[in-house]
């Protein structure tokens, strides 16, 4: 028998990005004929490195064989085939044409046919090809620092299925069924010395995940999508102003300039996923940068660039300790220059060695974990300021 199209069967899958295909006509099949079909997905679950959980259902005459060319991306050791809700107990993998095809008998008597004469097959698989990635915009006004405009989008890459006018969940989360998931960017040592206004908003260092597991941030409904493989489909996801936090901070210890960091808090009724942020202002596209995954009343960090009135330096000398041995002292001179003509609130932080002693310093710092040391500072126009502080190792 020639290749047919079959009337599709819709059900649900939780945490998936749902195809739900068009009704077709089912055409009657002789005793004894084969049925060849190539299996188009009603539901799949697009993770966010490239991988799916694809669903597939229809409806096949009773008594009649059938073979089911799957995608060419398709890793065959995932396939979950049933007849009737039964797990097949006995099928094979044809790779005669090229394309992976599996291949079944339906025993006599083993499903019920139903009311119809036709029993209900439905596949389920994994495949590498689609994926999708969260894209951020932030737009900063020139009248205030405690609102952004905030654009959410999906960016769909679509390399291996047909999709016409699918309705379509997205998940956050990464999936590997054969080895170690890639480690991805972070929070910047920056944004995370900045402080967080809502303890409990502290994001946790993600970890490499074992062998085939799965975290699931939050599913996205995104309403119907059509793409070809090689399209890449934007979807928005959220459109609006967001309250936000302008931070200026110094790391002395590592940077030569000062960073502006915004604190977004997410307002919104959805997380926001991890990805990158594109921030503009005036009309002028200034950079871009990471933001961690950001739960519904947390906030996430955007560094947006620095500040360019303000020059800023660090000098350190050490000298030996008279007592002998490997002790030294060291004194270091924090220098922050205002250019502009509006003064400049700003964080410094610098980092003393664990074993430091006998901390003595021209304005009082805050001492916090990871032996960082804090200052809130105000440089007026046309100045300069100069903290001062000097320890002891011994």
């Amino acid at each position: 028998m020639s290749h047919r199209s079959f009337r599709r069967v819709a059900s649900s899958l939780g945490a998936a990005l749902l195809i739900i295909a068009p009704a077709a006509s089912l055409p009657a099949a002789a005793a004894g004929d084969q049925i060849s079909y190539t299996s188009t997905p009603d539901r799949v679950a697009i993770f966010m490195n490239g991988i799916a959980y694809a669903h597939d259902s229809l409806l096949l005459p009773e008594g009649v064989d059938a073979r089911v060319v799957l995608p060419d991306s398709v890793f065959t050791d995932t396939l979950v085939l049933r007849e009737d809700g039964q797990r097949v107990a006995r099928y094979r993998l044809d790779r005669s044409t090229g394309s992976p095809a599996v291949v079944w008998q339906s025993a006599p008597g083993a499903t019920d046919g139903g009311d119809d004469g036709l029993r209900e097959v439905t596949l389920e698989y994994l495949l590498a090809g689609v994926g999708w990635n969260p894209t951020y915009d932030m737009w900063l006004a020139a009248d205030t620092d405690e609102t952004v405009g905030f654009d959410a989008f999906a960016e769909i890459s679509n390399g291996a299925l047909s999709m016409a006018d699918v309705a379509t969940r997205l998940v956050a989360g990464r999936v590997d069924p054969s080895q170690m998931v890639d480690a991805v960017s972070q929070i910047t040592a920056n944004q995370y010395i900045a402080g967080y206004e809502d303890p409990l908003a502290v994001p946790v260092t993600p970890v490499a995940a074992p062998t085939g597991s799965m975290d699931i941030q939050h599913v996205y409904d995104v309403g119907t999508v059509s793409a070809e493989p090689g399209d890449t489909v934007f979807v928005g996801l959220f459109d609006g102003s967001l309250p936000a936090r302008r931070l200026h901070l110094w790391n002395a210890q590592t940077d030569d300039q000062v960073s502006v960091i915004y604190k977004v808090r997410n307002d919104t009724d959805m997380p926001f996923a991890e990805g990158i942020v594109r921030s503009y202002q005036d009309d002028l596209f200034i950079g871009s940068d990471f933001i961690e995954l950001t739960p519904v009343g947390g906030e996430g960090s955007i560094t947006a660039g620095y500040l360019p009135d303000v020059r800023v330096s660090r000098a350190e000398s050490r000298a030996a300790l008279s007592t002998g041995g490997f002790g030294y002292q060291d004194e270091v001179e924090l220098t922050i220059t205002n250019l502009g003509t509006d003064p400049v609130e700003l964080e410094v932080v610098d980092q003393i060695p664990p074993e430091a002693q006998a901390l003595e310093a021209t304005v009082e710092p805050e001492r916090t974990p990871g032996n960082l040391l804090r200052w809130q500072v105000t440089v007026e126009p046309s100045s300069t300021l100069v903290l001062g502080y000097d320890y002891k190792v011994e």
